[in-house]
């Protein structure tokens, strides 16, 4: 596992908290930080859509699954617990949902 040691929070001036890059991210996921939603967007998109066009043939279905998929990930980000699945994985799961709804 590859985590870089980069984001330094000073909550107090005695106090710093080091996050990992992951952390902050998540950290800024859970407050609702468009930019840092934008950034998860970007990384797992392109793999999520692959694993939504494999299973669903229609092109279009597909990207609006998608869309449901990452408007689900928006809601429901501060449910998200890292240490039960990784972020991919979790992502995966509520697509597969949306699959399954779609395609009742």
């Amino acid at each position: 596992m590859n985590v870089s040691i980069n984001r330094v929070i000073d909550q107090d001036a005695n106090l710093k908290v080091w996050l990992s890059d992951q952390e902050f991210l998540f950290s800024r996921l859970r407050a609702h930080d468009a930019s840092a939603f934008k950034m998860l967007y970007q990384k797992y998109a392109a793999a999520i859509y692959g694993s939504i066009i494999r299973q669903v043939s229609d092109e279009e279905k597909a990207k609006s699954i998608l869309a449901q998929t990452f408007c689900d990930v928006w809601q429901s980000f501060a449910n998200y617990d890292e240490t039960k699945l990784q972020i991919f994985t979790w992502i995966n799961q509520l697509a597969v949902q949306n699959i399954k709804k779609a395609t009742v």
